[in-house]
């Protein structure tokens, strides 16, 4: 019976990540090869969530290349700039709610050498 309480509690911890907007900080990363398999560069349009929200996405499993995220995008705005990336990593280093932009992306709001944008306001789309 616990472990049918606690399947739910993370079903429904997963399904609130998922169907609501959020506020976190915007962050710049390099992408390489990301956790859902794919080789992204600088120049592309890419985001990365943290690994909470990456790990605790409906259907995620053992193999990173397969979570259901990685058909996902992330939509985030701020004072008036909007931008939608697919997902394609995670962040290890940083809280639940950030999001992280490549670099070409990450310029749409604000200059690299900010290094993040607090404050933003995202959703997985």
């Amino acid at each position: 019976m616990r472990s049918i309480t606690r399947l739910c509690a993370v079903a429904a911890v997963s399904t609130t990540i998922f169907a609501q907007t959020h506020t976190g900080t915007l962050f710049n990363f390099v992408p390489g090869l990301g956790a859902c398999g794919f080789t992204n560069s600088s120049d592309q349009t890419v985001a990365s969530v943290s690994s909470q929200v990456f790990n605790s996405f409906p259907g995620a499993g053992p193999n990173p290349n397969n979570n259901p995220i990685c058909t996902h995008s992330v939509t985030i705005s701020s004072n008036g700039t909007n931008l939608t990336a697919p997902i394609v990593d995670f962040c290890t280093q940083c809280d639940q709610f950030s999001v992280g932009l490549s670099p070409s992306a990450f310029e749409q709001f604000a200059p690299l050498p900010n290094g993040i944008v607090p404050n933003v306001t995202w959703e997985i789309v």
